[in-house]
């Protein structure tokens, strides 16, 4: 036998056997995520045995199928070629990818975290790969609900203008964007799912898209970027799509869609500027269009300023390079001032309907049009290494995981590779220094407290310092690519050894420090390694196995770090099949009225947004803006008015008390009501969500009938004497 391994073996090995051993380590990452295995049970003979007992064997199975299959295709046709055909066909495989995602209804809500406030449930549901996550409470138990109540309005499909949420008239479109069938959804291309599909498929449609779309627009934006490097390109891709703060707050507040839409202008541009085919450019003026007006109504200003100075830099940039090959006359003037006209009509059509909606949430105590000063962020720059223990790891005392949630930017090796290319070399590329110039701003933002008056100026008073880091995240792996694009020459083996153990040492440290009792021992030894690898990596600048190698530290960033932090799952049985569910909607449709989730029992958020699901029309569910007319009846003299003036979830308490209805705030988003059942008539109240006998509380004035005892939750229908 001529070396370790014949070639039959060698090929056996990597056909089969490693396919295998990856397969196997993968489930077994899964089985630590969904928190049925530990490091630990690897120590004993009674812990390998739990391990092979929890295994989920058809998903073992099925991946490595996959991972076979994919190595054998591999050896027959060659990484290059295959590597190739995705290229090449990269839009039509993820069309098909997108199609057969949705029709088996997969998406990435954590909807399945419902089970935890039922009992008495005949199935119950888990999610293929994954845990449901309570932290992201906003998706599941405020935005999901909302979305689905828009299926099940008692006015009819999806209004601008629901009567569900709140139990009154409510902006849908405009705060917690919701699909609607308005033309404004036009801005809106990922709610399109939902007006043409049932609400499953509308979800997954939902989540699917916009993570292909990000991949793709981040891709080819990353081939500007990058000088048509691929696999830079690739490399860039991966980090932005499935970075950990972009999957911790995959569904809310428009980030996928602000960095879809941003970059995707900037692809257009660049079309536009290098084409002669007035057709093309309207084309493209019209996507332009789109993602412009898109961008604006996710109404997010705390992402969205911070953001804004990213892409109006790299528009300056992308801009100033082609315009040498930039040939225009009249029909382009008539083409901007088209685009401008009608940006300006949809906005101005958006404005009429939300003014008063935008200008009630101005006016509130909370969120309100509180100004920011910045400053006090620097243990930020140092949270990215920490990322990696996330999605399976135990929470954080002092902070939410979401909250600290950032983009994997292997901080500074951005900014040193970038001062390497600028000074070093000489090259005054107008991008890097655009990007230079606007993450030095943005770091002092966060960094140091500015002047009003100058925060005010630059609109940054809008963004607290926590949120406009993103920013600077996605501007050091901007800076990271486009400086890797430009590097020349080479650093000797002891130079990038010593270079990346003391920069990999101090960040360690530092991230040790900055998570206060986090990171263990074993954590910080990982991080150690893992960023030295990666620093000794990046400074090995334009070698070709040095790029391959980033992929795969991307690829492990990617799977570690930020695919799998929201759960994998198929369909909406767990919520559509439940008797509550059935019986609220059955209850709804034979007589539709008002309905208040009494919190008597300790059921206030989230289920005060559970009624929702069946369209039934709740007074306090989560209002996303204040309904002040409602709470002026049980407040007459407007005295506790700052207490529900607020976005806010409402707990409700009855009470048959000589006690007046009275307000308590409990935190900025959270206020109770305690309801003396003598003012429900005057809420208009028809039924109430219960997990307590109210028949106890009946007067002369107002009794209770019970209609539904399901899933460990009452129903009463409220009548007046």
């Amino acid at each position: 036998m001529n070396g370790i391994l014949s070639n039959k073996k060698a090929k056996i090995f990597i056909l089969i056997i490693l396919p295998l051993i990856l397969a196997g380590f993968g489930e077994l990452y899964f089985l630590m995520i969904e928190n049925k295995i530990a490091i630990g049970f690897f120590q004993s003979w009674t812990g390998i045995t739990q391990i092979i007992v929890v295994v989920n064997y058809l998903r073992l199975f099925f991946f490595m199928g996959l991972a076979i299959g994919l190595s054998v295709l591999t050896n027959v046709y060659g990484m290059e070629k295959l590597t190739g055909l995705a290229y090449q066909y990269r839009f039509g495989i993820s069309g098909v990818l997108l199609i057969a995602l949705v029709l088996f209804e997969i998406h990435g809500s954590s909807i399945l975290y419902w089970q935890n406030y039922l009992s008495d449930l005949t199935t119950v549901y888990e999610p293929l790969i994954g845990i449901s996550r309570g932290i992201r409470s906003d998706e599941w138990a405020v935005n999901t609900p909302m979305m689905l109540s828009q299926y099940y309005n008692n006015s009819g499909l999806f209004p601008y203008f629901s009567e569900t949420i709140r139990g009154t008239l409510t902006d849908t479109f405009i705060i917690y964007g919701q699909p609607v069938r308005d033309i404004a959804i036009f801005f809106r291309p990922f709610h399109w799912g939902y007006l043409l599909l049932a609400p499953a498929k509308g979800l997954s449609f939902f989540w699917i898209s916009r993570a292909i779309a990000l991949f793709l627009v981040s891709f080819e934006f990353g081939m500007i970027l990058a000088k048509k490097s691929k696999l830079l390109a690739l490399i860039y891709a991966l980090l932005i799509t499935w970075s950990p703060v972009v999957s911790w707050w995959f569904a809310i507040n428009g980030l996928v869609e602000m960095l879809v839409f941003g970059q995707l202008v900037l692809i257009m541009i660049t079309l536009y500027m290098n084409s002669q085919n007035y057709f093309k450019r309207m084309l493209y003026a019209l996507v332009i269009l789109v993602c412009a007006g898109g961008y604006i109504l996710t109404f997010y200003p705390a992402w969205q300023v911070p953001l804004v100075y990213v892409f109006l830099a790299l528009f300056i940039g992308v801009f100033l390079e082609n315009h040498k090959y930039f040939i225009w006359n009249k029909k382009d003037v008539g083409i901007g001032i088209g685009l401008i006209l009608l940006l300006s009509l949809g906005m101005i059509y958006v404005l009429s309907k939300s003014g008063g909606t935008i200008s009630a949430v101005m006016n509130t105590v909370y969120p309100g049009g509180s100004a920011e000063t910045g400053g006090n962020q620097v243990s930020r720059l140092f949270l990215y290494p920490g990322n990696l223990f996330f999605s399976f790891s135990r929470e954080l005392t002092y902070a939410n995981l979401c909250e600290l949630a950032v983009y994997f930017d292997f901080f500074p090796m951005g900014l040193i590779m970038t001062g390497w290319v600028l000074v070093k070399q000489k090259k005054l590329d107008k991008l890097l220094i655009l990007m230079l110039v606007t993450n030095a701003i943005l770091i002092l933002w966060c960094l140091f407290p500015w002047p009003e008056w100058l925060a005010k100026a630059t609109l940054l008073s809008y963004s607290k310092p926590v949120r406009a880091f993103l920013a600077v995240g996605f501007l050091n792996i901007l800076l990271l690519i486009r400086a890797l694009a430009l590097f020349e020459g080479t650093f000797s083996k002891w130079v990038k050894a010593g270079s990346a153990m003391v920069m990999s040492l101090v960040i360690t440290l530092l991230a040790f420090k900055t998570y206060e009792g986090y990171l263990d021992l074993k954590m910080s030894i990982i991080i150690l390694f893992f960023l030295f690898g990666s620093f000794y990596i990046i400074l090995s600048g334009n070698k070709d196995w040095a790029r391959k190698a980033l992929i795969v530290i991307s690829l492990i960033i990617v799977f570690v770090a930020g695919l799998f932090v929201n759960p994998v799952v198929s369909g909406l049985d767990a919520i559509y099949q439940l008797n509550l569910i059935k019986k609220i909607e059955q209850i709804n449709t034979v007589k539709n009225g008002l309905w208040i989730v009494d919190s008597g029992a300790e059921i206030g958020f989230p289920v005060i947004n559970l009624p929702l699901m069946a369209g039934a029309p709740t007074i306090n569910s989560t209002n996303v803006y204040p309904t002040l007319e409602r709470w002026h009846l049980l407040d007459p003299d407007g005295s506790e008015e700052e207490i529900y003036n607020r976005y806010a979830h409402i707990s409700m308490n009855l009470t048959n008390t000589d006690n007046e209805t009275n307000f308590v705030l409990k935190s900025p988003d959270l206020f109770e009501v305690n309801l003396n059942i003598n003012d429900l008539e005057k809420m208009e109240a028809a039924y109430v969500f219960t997990k307590r006998d109210l028949s106890m509380l009946s007067s002369e004035k107002v009794s209770f009938d019970e209609l539904a005892d399901e899933n460990g939750f009452k129903i009463y229908t409220i009548n007046y004497h």
